[in-house]
Order: C-alpha cells, then sequence, then structure tokens
C-alpha cells in the first residue's frame, strides 16, 4: 500500500507540473488583440477599430477606393471597399507612401497585416518599414510584389523580434511603392490591422492555471498525512 501511494504521489506531482506548463505556454501564445484596424468599408481612411492614424503623401487624385476582400477581416467586418492607389501622371507616385502611426504602449510582439493585389502596370516593388519614433523610418525585410488578385492569405509583417516597438507610443508602420508604369496602374490594400500581445496578460498566470496547480495539493498533502499516520 505504500508502495501505491508513493506512485500516485510522484503520478499526480508530475502530472501537475506539465498541465501547469502547458497552461503557462498557452498564455504565452494567446491570440493578439487588435490595436488598429482599416477596413476601408467607409471609403475613408479613418481607423476602424482601435487606435491609430494613416496619412500619405501621394497625389490625393490617385488615392481612391474599389471592392475589397474579406481576406485579413477583422471583428465581424464584411467586404466591402478597398483603398487603391494609383502610379499617377508620369507615374508621380513612385517612392510615396502610407504611414501608420499606432501607439504599442501596454503591448509586444506587434504584428502588421494586409490583403493586397495590384495591376501589371500598378506598384510592384513595396517596401515596409518600421520607426521607433515616427520620423525615422527603417526597412524591414525585402520589397514585396502583390498579387494579381487578392487571395485567401495576407501580407504578414511580424515585427516580435525589434524589441524597440514593444510599448513604445511612437511606433509607425509605412508602405513605400515602386514600380508603377502607367498613371492609372494600381494597388489595393485592404483589411489592415496593426496588433499585438497584452504585455500584463502574458505576464500573469491566469485564474485557470493557479487554480489547477493549487487544487492538487490538498491531495498530495492527504496522501502524505495518510503515510505517516500508517508509519505509527
Amino acid at each position: 500500500m505504500m508502495i501505491n501511494d508513493r506512485r500516485l504521489t510522484r503520478r499526480l506531482t508530475l502530472h501537475l507540473f506539465f498541465a501547469t506548463l502547458f497552461l503557462l505556454f498557452a498564455l504565452n501564445v494567446a491570440r493578439a488583440d487588435e490595436l488598429a484596424v482599416w477596413n476601408f468599408n467607409d471609403s475613408d481612411l479613418n481607423v476602424d477599430h482601435g487606435n491609430g492614424t494613416l496619412s500619405h503623401n501621394l497625389n490625393v487624385v490617385n488615392v481612391l477606393f474599389a471592392a475589397g476582400t474579406t481576406t485579413n477581416a477583422r471583428l465581424g467586418d464584411l467586404a466591402g471597399t478597398a483603398l487603391s492607389l494609383q502610379g499617377g501622371t508620369s507615374n508621380a507616385n513612385n517612392g510615396h507612401n502610407i504611414t501608420l502611426n499606432v501607439s504599442t504602449l501596454g503591448f509586444n510582439n506587434i504584428i502588421v497585416s494586409f490583403a493586397t493585389q495590384g495591376t501589371s502596370t500598378g506598384f510592384t516593388s513595396n517596401q515596409f518599414q518600421y520607426s521607433l519614433d515616427g520620423t525615422t523610418f527603417i526597412n524591414f525585410g525585402v520589397p514585396y510584389v502583390p498579387a494579381t488578385t487578392f487571395g485567401a492569405i495576407p501580407i504578414v509583417f511580424t515585427l516580435s523580434s525589434i524589441v524597440g516597438l514593444n510599448n513604445n507610443p511612437n511606433a509607425a508602420f509605412r508602405i513605400v511603392f515602386n514600380g508603377a508604369t502607367s498613371s492609372t496602374g494600381n494597388n489595393r490594400i485592404d483589411n489592415l490591422v496593426v496588433e499585438g500581445t497584452s504585455i500584463t496578460a502574458s505576464s500573469i498566470p491566469e485564474p485557470a492555471t493557479m487554480t489547477l496547480l493549487f487544487s492538487g495539493l490538498p491531495v498530495l498533502y492527504a496522501i502524505k498525512r495518510k503515510r505517516q499516520v500508517a508509519a505509527k
């Protein structure tokens, strides 16, 4: 009987240990929170969910809206309109950009994602950038080339390695457009999302984790007490 009790104690301790590790891991990889979302369904540049601003330096007449998609849509957003950016007269908008200013206070593991498509004469070489101060922008990765149609998979820039973007009120992001070869060649961007993981949530164990851990302690104590009584 004493041997069985010891085995049960070891098994319960091991199970509690691994269950706790599992829940802590699950907590740390919890789904990110949307900090700012632009769905462009109102045919404007105002943020639709969360907080942030979107600005640009393209010619105003070349900033339009066209049919959108549900790819990368969040919070129940429907397919409405998408932002449509044209090359402009004499391809004047090559080298121009859209800029997102989104505070990441309280969040880390920042991700920027969006759906996109482009025409054959639209911007074919686009560079994603980030900024730690809202002024100086740094290239992240290599230029991307939009597909000819909205696909099921969005473009995603995972910025977890850029620790300076964490908990940063001055965080900003930019897409620089290049490669347009006609005035009406265009790129569409839809469901533009900036998200991150709450620093508080990722550092404090959730109640379920602590409940599981401590619920097993009385059982371990009871087994130990039983063994002590039997030994007398």
